[in-house]
């Protein structure tokens, strides 16, 4: 399908065209009714002049009418043509036949103009103009018939013929276009001018207002593809799309706000609940602990010692849940000191290294030696990467491999920690929820871990992303900014993003 040229979208273009169709349509308009302004003007002068030289012709011809004296009549008209710089004089008898031309002879057109005249007498003058190559205004006056005349002339008509006056207004009609082409050319010189102004105007009023709405959807990141600055539709989609996109962008923190809300509720709740466990659970459990360990040791032939190991076992791991749900519930704040986290993150994985090696999974450890000391809480640091390792040791197989790297930033102001694993890998949908309490996907586990791992490293003002991809594995980057700037992402009330 055929479409406008780009350079039609432009505002500027479509507010010049308009305005100038409409001017031109306009000046072509008001020339024409100067111009003829101008002439009928300049014809309705003659005219007056004219009529007073025929008043005055009338008057001086008179005697030489009444004597029938043609030579001397021819004569004077010659003289009063010359005199006052007339085309011609001519004089006329009753039927419309020249009697006398003031240029010898009256032309074809001469003599047609007057027999008009002739058959309507009651016009006491009749103009007619002429404007081919030559512009010339004639009047045509008829002689009246006075009784002084009845004499020679036995005629009762009430003329006795005509007196006609031919004005050359070439020259005169000339400089009359001329003038008006003159003055509408100095208009038109004034209308480009203003023109030019106006759009000058017009860039400073809208364009530079467009060029910072430009420059605005621009920085959003928002703006489409094409980019016509001057295009008025363009830009309205684009601030349109703009607009819209800052709307779902808003819409979509109110949500992530509202998450963030209703996750702290869910907190507050725990740490209401897990207060009322500690007392209701944790000092029971610990009598069951210790009832059951007593009655390990009266077991003198240690026929039951494995059933009792196996209730302590089970006793502890309520026990550790409990601890879990009340340290999520109500977070200590972190005890910090000079940790060289290095050095946990190699305790750590030696300590996973032989559970590993009996599982057939392979851990490679990557730690360089220039990693930067923090301001940290080493036992909450051991606690994070701990279970992020048993994490990843409960979703890889046999045969899979564990990744662990400790990196120091560019800049050696923070350490970067990742845990990868070639696991089953976390579902898209499930990716959204690692990070709530209780929620879990294993069959024995409390939905606790994640959520502590969370808490711990936004304790440090650090963040933790997970990304995962079905049946090729997860991978777990934790960042640790350098003191001052955690503690500058604590004041702020930095949230990590999971």
């Amino acid at each position: 399908m055929w479409q406008f040229p780009k350079w039609t979208h432009d505002w500027r273009v479509r507010v010049l065209v308009p305005v100038v169709l409409i001017n031109l349509a306009a000046f072509g308009g008001l020339y024409w009714l100067m111009y003829h302004y101008a002439i009928e003007n300049l014809i309705n002068t003659h005219k007056f002049g004219a009529l007073i030289v025929l008043d005055q012709l009338q008057l001086d011809l008179h005697d030489l009418e009444v004597a029938h004296n043609a030579d001397a009549l021819q004569q004077r008209l010659g003289e009063q043509a010359n005199a006052r710089k007339l085309l011609a004089i001519n004089v006329y008898d009753a039927a419309g036949t020249p009697i006398a031309s003031s240029h010898g002879v009256a032309t074809e057109r001469e003599v047609a103009q007057v027999r008009v005249v002739m058959m309507k007498p009651e016009h006491p003058t009749l103009w007619l103009t002429e404007g081919d190559n030559v512009t010339s205004l004639f009047g045509v006056r008829p002689l009246p018939n006075d009784a002084q005349c009845s004499s020679c002339h036995e005629q009762a008509g009430p003329t006795l013929g005509a007196i006609q006056v031919g004005i050359d207004m070439t020259e005169a009609v000339a400089a009359a276009k001329q003038r008006v082409r003159r003055n509408f050319a100095m208009a038109g010189a004034a209308w480009l001018a203003l023109l030019a102004l106006m759009f000058w105007a017009g860039g400073i009023v809208i364009g530079r207002p467009l060029a910072k709405m430009q420059k605005s959807i621009a920085s959003t990141g928002l703006e489409r593809n094409e980019s016509r600055g001057h295009d008025l539709d363009a830009l309205a989609h684009r601030v349109h799309d703009s607009l819209w996109g800052l709307i779902s962008a808003q819409r979509q923190r109110d949500e992530d706000i509202a998450k963030h809300m209703a996750r702290a509720e869910q907190l507050a709740s725990l740490g209401q609940l897990a207060a009322g466990l500690t007392h209701e659970i944790k000092n029971p459990l610990a009598g069951v602990a210790a009832a059951v360990e007593l009655l390990r040791d009266e077991d003198a032939n240690g026929a039951y010692h494995e059933v009792y190991d196996q209730i302590l076992s089970e006793v502890r791991r309520v026990t550790g849940t409990v601890d879990s749900l009340l340290r999520l519930g109500k977070p200590q704040p972190p005890q910090r000191a000079d940790v060289d986290l290095a050095r946990v993150a190699r305790e750590v994985t030696s300590l996973f290294g032989a559970r590993l090696r009996r599982q057939g999974i392979t851990l490679d450890v990557e730690i360089p030696d220039d990693v930067p000391v923090l301001q940290l809480d080493s036992s909450l640091m051991v606690q994070l990467l701990m279970n992020l390792l048993t994490n990843a040791m409960q979703a890889t197989e046999r045969g899979g491999a564990i990744n662990v790297i400790v990196a120091p930033f560019p800049l050696r102001d923070g350490v970067c920690v990742a845990v990868s694993d070639t696991g089953r890998g976390i579902a898209p949908a499930d990716l959204e929820r690692i990070f709530d309490p209780f929620f879990t996907t294993k069959e024995e586990g409390t939905g606790l871990g994640l959520p502590i791992c969370k808490q711990i490293v936004e304790q440090h003002g650090g963040t933790i992303r997970i990304e995962s991809e079905r049946d090729k594995g997860t991978r777990v980057l934790v960042l640790f900014p350098g003191v001052n700037a955690a503690q500058e992402n604590e004041r702020n009330g930095h949230v990590a993003v999971g």
